[in-house]
């Protein structure tokens, strides 16, 4: 199983810190959603004023429902290629790093702000995950995924944390999935388009 992850995204907070239970060897992997939004022709959510609204509320009751508290950083959006790539260097800090973000509403997205975090030696070497980030997110996009929090279980994605009960019942077997129907829905006509 593998969770793919941008710190921008409050969801995908929310999956870090539960992925565990889905499964504890489960691989969690820094991706930038900008280019998956740019390859399918979306905006974000933050980037639509009511969708904004929404989704912080949305998220809200979510942590509520999860236990988790939430707070937003003090900018959003905000450019999360300095927080990915110090996760690429360092996988232990993906916790810490949402955590100062999504639960304590700290920035993440200067040198300054993760000191906390890590040294400035480490923080110099960010640029040699540059390449890996990138990578990371091509294959992302190789698999179909188009957002954050995605994951990969055994080829199937599963996108956002609300879908971790039907990651349960894939994983039990039990997935209502009918693969007819889906065919059928792939190959249906469209009787009109939006401009």
């Amino acid at each position: 199983m593998e969770l793919f992850i941008d710190f921008i995204s409050p969801y995908a907070y929310l999956a870090a810190e539960k992925i565990g239970e889905l499964d504890p060897q489960a691989t969690v992997t820094p991706i930038l959603l900008a280019p998956l939004l740019n390859h399918n022709g979306q905006k974000g959510p933050a980037e639509i004023p009511d969708k904004r609204r929404y989704t912080f509320k949305h998220i809200s009751r979510m942590a509520h429902d999860a236990g988790l508290r939430i707070q937003p950083p003090p900018a959003h959006p905000f450019n999360p290629l300095l927080p990915l790539r110090l996760a690429i260097l360092r996988p232990d800090l993906i916790l810490p790093i949402f955590r100062q973000c999504w639960r304590d509403g700290q920035a993440i997205d200067t040198p300054e702000s993760l000191l906390p975090l890590c040294d400035e030696a480490t923080l110099a070497r960010t640029g040699e995950a540059k390449q890996q980030l990138r990578e990371n997110t091509e294959r992302a996009l190789r698999l179909g995924v188009f957002g954050v929090p995605s994951l990969d279980v055994d080829g199937e994605i599963f996108w956002g944390f609300d879908s971790f009960p039907h990651v349960r019942a894939f994983l039990e077997g039990k997935d209502p999935v009918d693969p007819e129907l889906v065919a059928k829905w792939e190959t249906l006509p469209a009787s009109a388009s939006r401009l």
